[in-house]
């Protein structure tokens, strides 16, 4: 934690604006890194699985996620609201963190069906949000900070299978949980080569290989209708733009600092550039500007 404490204060030195949130995020790794649950190795029928990929089908609507993981995920996801509702945080975000602590003391299988539903529909069913006492959009973005970090091993294989199989996934979704990516980074693959780009997840954090030019979201390969803005205060950040589909991506091209660099939050400003530029974002949102 201390890496990534210096690490976000010295991004936020630099952009004071966004104090709170990252206060907010900082609260979320915390009890993360508090949590002492074993990563668990579980084993998947990785020979069945390979051709449905192949076809472009997310893993997980192939493999059903272990028990283990499940109950991981669901005592990670209870320890980042008990955390959450005591921190000194926005009052907003502080009252729905406690009014979630309450009701998921009083009811104990409510937080494995926001794991669950959050991993099969990316959403919660309107009755487990105890008459609105549950906000459903933090209640799914905290149960995905939580599967980030319990889906580690099976993201791993899956990232192990993508480099022996080079084409085997150059999708425009994630091909973890078939989300949009908020994110994208240049980076070097071989000292022969030039960069590449790879595309980050808005909710498990996958990373994988995407084409250098190309919109992710429409599949747009026409290079004058994709441009780039350059943010002047940002020198290892720039915003994708697609004329098509009017949809940005936001894009690290450094190394070296990506657990803030590609953390979302660390770059809501980027999202306010791309939608004063006329720009739309089609990448899962997980924020609100």
């Amino acid at each position: 934690m201390g890496n990534l404490h210096a690490s976000i204060e010295n991004w936020v030195k630099d952009r004071p604006y966004l104090h709170e949130i990252a206060k907010f995020q900082e609260t979320i790794a915390s009890a993360i890194e508090k949590n002492n649950a074993q990563e668990i190795q579980a084993e998947y029928d990785w020979e069945d699985a390979l051709p449905e990929i192949k076809k472009g089908i997310p893993v997980l609507k192939i493999v059903k996620v272990d028990d283990k993981t499940i109950e991981n995920s669901t005592d990670l996801l209870l320890d980042i609201v008990n955390m959450l509702a005591e921190a000194d945080l926005p009052e907003k975000i502080r009252l729905h963190s406690q009014k979630m602590q309450t009701v998921l003391r009083e009811n104990t299988a409510l937080a494995d069906r926001i794991i669950l539903g959050t991993i099969e529909k990316n959403s919660i069913r309107p009755g487990d949000l105890n008459s609105g006492e549950i906000d459903e959009t933090l209640a799914v973005f905290l149960a995905w900070n939580s599967l980030t970090e319990t889906l580690k091993p099976l993201k791993s294989k899956v990232t192990e299978l993508l480099k022996k199989e080079d084409k085997l996934w150059r999708r425009g979704y994630c091909p973890i949980c078939g989300q949009l990516p908020a994110m994208g980074q240049l980076v070097r693959i071989a000292k022969d080569r030039g960069r590449e780009r790879e595309l980050i997840c808005g909710c498990c954090q996958m990373r994988w290989r995407y084409k250098r030019i190309g919109c992710p979201y429409c599949d747009n390969l026409e290079q004058e209708s994709l441009k780039i803005i350059e943010v002047v205060e940002e020198s290892d950040l720039r915003i994708d733009t697609c004329d098509k589909c009017k949809s940005y991506l936001k894009v690290y091209t450094n190394e070296g600092n990506e657990q803030v660099a590609l953390a979302d939050w660390s770059t809501l400003h980027l999202d306010l550039i791309g939608k004063n530029n006329g720009f739309k974002r089609t990448g899962y949102w997980m924020y609100e500007l």
